[in-house]
């Protein structure tokens, strides 16, 4: 999964790239979040030996999860839909500990009188999967 709009830094994008496939060639999972003065990038490096996310390009994301008894086995499906559950909670914990994190220091900066003319979050929506009411 990328970025909802390209990125502008060549480096950047380069770097991006570099990181997720060494991500990818070690058989790991993860999430990448580059920020340079002008802009903000990320990376979701998902497809591993481990888990049942596989690359589909006919979707809005690019990949699906994918692990069906039938074409694998019962017990080969099942570890890869397990494997594909843990990275998910996985990187949603990280999520959880970053927005806290970083709330609880973007408090302390504004009690110490910092702002910011333009906060990413309150002009851009973040995008989200399927639909939510």
């Amino acid at each position: 999964m990328q970025n909802d709009r390209p990125i502008e830094d060549e480096r950047m994008r380069g770097l991006l790239h570099a990181i997720g496939a060494t991500i990818r060639e070690q058989d790991y999972a993860g999430a990448v979040f580059l920020i340079n003065p002008e802009e903000a990038a990320f990376l979701y490096s998902l497809y591993t030996t481990w888990n049942a996310v596989v690359e589909d390009d006919t979707t809005p994301l690019g990949f699906r999860v994918r692990a069906r008894s039938a074409d694998l086995g019962a017990d080969r499906a099942h570890a890869l839909l397990t494997g594909t559950m843990h990275m998910l909670c996985e990187l949603r914990y990280f999520g959880q500990m970053m927005r806290l994190q970083i709330g609880d220091l973007i408090t302390m900066l504004e009690q110490a009188g910092v702002t910011l003319e333009t906060d990413p979050s309150r002009t851009r929506p973040v995008p989200r999967l399927g639909r939510r009411p």
